[in-house]
């Protein structure tokens, strides 16, 4: 039985989760450490874990496992103490820090143990009856689930496990509660992170073909179709391993001939997606099919699986890199990306509190609760910033230009490393008085404007209407509390009066959908605010500022500021943000002008796709559709990874240069697994824990 008393010595034991197929210590490290001991859980979990503590304690290196039969793959948590975890450069997936067992006290017992307060738990896992080898899945599961930071809320879902800045997760678990066989565990994060998963798999498909013309195409396509007909959608683990190895020999010839090519030399490129070899070899029967008329007319080509091919691309030099303003935001999104990117989510989380970048609570919360506009101007921003870095970093994306629609445009400084600090605006933002009172809630520069008092009753709302601007702007005199707030596209938003809205619109003849939002951004009443959202985003920049990207603002579109660019200096910046603010957002002007300037293909990097709805319609209504396009990076609907795929997938086709790292790490790494399964001994491969800095 576990010392039950409060003087109990805290534990500080090292554990790392290896599934069944994952591989062991590296040998290096081995020779430095003790025989490995064996412990299986048989029938008491308790006594199990209670003799693995006593061999730690001793110097010993233990293995607890399930009594299985042999060779058949089990999972294994690795067991050694925390001092020599650390003289062997071993990042630990978490520590095991106290164990109490035999009473109904037993998690107050632990958390006195491991010198935690119950106010440190992050999470805590109370179960009443469970047999030995379930506990032990439940632990190995808890580690896993810190080590890969991942928590599952009550909907039985699993995103991001979020904490506040600087502090570590705690977890419990409680056995058999309210008996008195009742035992509890603490354990807390240590510096391992679980691999990344990875991006494509034997149902998550991903080919590039790439020739000179469509003869070569044709004959590429023919031979990749030949490679995969002999796969079946059941696959055999020799299969699976053969397809896999099939992904990464296509991606690494393709990585080779695009790093041995002149820049000169442009070969038309064909993306190939499918959830299996049958999809797949669909996808290659319909871009056949389709290759000649796409070539003669040098038209986008894509489905909706991803697959992709533009033969014809002009977007080298013209990427622009688009941020969405406020709004777009949404329930769960990027629910998954911290398992395919640890190291990423692991370094946003030391630069700043990603808790309120993401408005977590929000976000992820069981039951999503409707968000201010100071929330959803945080999370629009922090959904930008994390695929910013994600496409900038991990995959080595770079723009060319970069705009914003509305708020947008803050998205866009606070991204590309221009502010030294951007999540200072985090807390600004959820205080400053422009966010809460002025422009939104209250509507008090809306008051000062009309003349009300704040006992004055405000209906305000904004309606999306298929109009052009000068129909509206024709009515605006005679509804002087409604304006014109955004010209975008075939559409335009009226916001103001609820009643003096719809009245413009019923002699207008129009109808429109309301947004039920309260935000007088870009209407006459905000221009009140103008020097308060100047001193607001007036930032410090960073040392280096980057001299590569040419930054458009809305704002140089007013007469006042006669196209002239943006200066990269705070005050500048400040300004430009102020104009565009309090005054009219003409997109359909901030497209064409960006086009002029040569951006080609338009990447929204933001939640949700909605932005790049409104630039395709541009582009239609101007006919440049063969020579402009967009790509959203995310999607609300689709899953996450398939969307960046399909992103990836189209950088490529317009033949954008990008690392396919991130895709053949992943392969790789599965190489490695399915190898280990079928060798016939353990422990050949080295451990490839992450470690994260701390």
């Amino acid at each position: 039985m576990a010392d039950t008393s409060n003087k109990a010595m805290p534990l500080r034991i090292a554990l790392l989760a290896q599934a069944a197929d994952a591989a062991g210590l590296s040998a290096d490290i081995l020779v430095s450490l003790p025989a490995i001991q064996h412990i299986a859980v048989d029938g008491n979990f308790n006594a199990a874990l209670q003799t693995a503590i006593q061999a730690v304690n001793q110097g010993q290196l233990v293995q607890l496992t399930l009594q299985c039969k042999p060779n058949e793959p089990q999972h294994r948590l690795v067991m050694l103490s925390g001092l020599a975890a650390a003289k062997n450069k071993i990042h630990p997936h978490a520590y095991l820090a106290g164990f109490a067992e035999g009473s109904v006290n037993s998690l107050e017992i632990a958390l006195n143990q491991s010198r935690r307060q119950s106010a440190d738990l992050s999470h805590q896992q109370t179960s009443e009856i469970l047999a030995a080898d379930q506990q032990f899945l439940t632990f190995f599961k808890m580690v896993d689930d810190i080590a890969s930071r991942t928590v599952k809320t009550a909907g039985n879902t699993n995103h991001y496990w979020f904490t506040e800045p600087h502090k570590a997760r705690v977890a419990s678990l409680t056995f058999n509660a309210n008996s008195d066989s009742e035992s509890s565990l603490v354990l807390t994060q240590a510096t391992g992170l679980q691999k990344a998963q990875s991006l494509l798999n034997a149902s998550r498909l991903f080919f590039i073909v790439a020739g000179q013309n469509e003869i070569d195409l044709s004959v590429q396509l023919e031979q990749l179709k030949q490679r995969l007909i002999g796969f079946s959608d059941n696959l055999t683990a020799n299969d699976n391993a053969t397809l896999i190895a099939l992904m990464v020999e296509n991606l690494t010839q393709f990585q080779t001939d695009v790093s041995s090519a002149t820049s000169s030399i442009s070969l038309p490129t064909i993306v190939l997606q499918g959830a299996s070899v049958t999809a797949v070899l669909q996808e290659i029967s319909a871009i056949s099919n389709a290759l000649p008329k796409v070539i003669a007319e040098k038209s986008h080509y894509k489905t909706p699986a991803g697959s992709c091919f533009s033969p014809a691309p002009n977007s080298k030099g013209g990427v622009t890199f688009v941020y969405p303003g406020v709004g777009t935001v949404y329930p769960g999104m990027f629910r998954e990306f911290h398992q395919y990117f640890p190291a990423l989510f692991a370094q946003l989380e030391r630069e700043g509190n990603l808790k309120e970048m993401l408005q977590a609570e929000k976000i992820y919360g069981e039951n999503p609760a409707e968000m201010t506009l100071g929330e959803l101007a945080i999370a629009g921003v922090g959904s930008s910033y994390l695929l910013t870095q994600l496409l900038c970093e991990e995959f080595a994306v770079k723009p060319d230009f970069a705009l914003g629609y509305s708020k947008g445009e803050a998205s866009m400084w606070a991204s590309l490393g221009v502010w030294k600090n951007p999540h200072a605006l985090i807390e600004l933002t959820q205080t400053s008085p422009i966010f809460t009172t002025a422009i939104s809630g209250k509507l008090t520069a809306v008051r000062e404007a009309w003349q009300l008092t704040d006992a004055d009753e405000i209906t305000w709302n904004s309606f999306v209407v298929r109009c052009d601007s000068a129909s509206i702007e024709a009515l605006l005199p005679e509804f002087p509390r409604a304006y014109l707030a955004i010209i975008q596209g075939d559409t335009c938003v009226l916001a103001g009066c609820e009643a003096t809205c719809r009245a413009l619109l019923k002699k207008l003849g129009k109808r429109g959908i309301a947004a039920n939002r309260v935000t007088a951004m870009h209407t006459t009443p905000a221009l009140s605010q103008h020097s308060q959202v100047s001193e607001f985003y007036t930032q410090p920049l960073c040392d280096q500022l980057p001299t590569d990207i040419k930054f458009i603002s809305a704002a140089g579109l007013l007469p006042q500021n006669q196209n002239v660019p943006v200066n990269i200096d705070s005050q500048s910046i400040a300004n430009s943000i102020a104009d565009t603010f309090c005054t009219t957002l003409d997109f359909t002007a901030l497209i064409r002008t960006a086009r002029e300037q040569g951006a080609r293909l338009f990447v929204e990097i933001g939640a949700d796709r909605q932005t790049s709805t409104l630039i395709d319609k541009i582009n239609r209504t101007d006919n440049v559709t063969t020579e402009s396009c967009t790509i959203a990076a995310n999607a609300k609907g689709g899953e996450d990874i398939v969307t960046l795929l399909k992103c990836i997938a189209q950088l490529i086709t317009h033949q954008i240069p990008l690392s396919l790292s991130p895709l053949l790490q992943g392969l790789e790494e599965q190489v490695n697994t399915l190898e280990l399964r079928s060798a016939s001994s353990a422990n050949t491969t080295p451990n490839t824990t992450q470690g994260e800095p701390v």
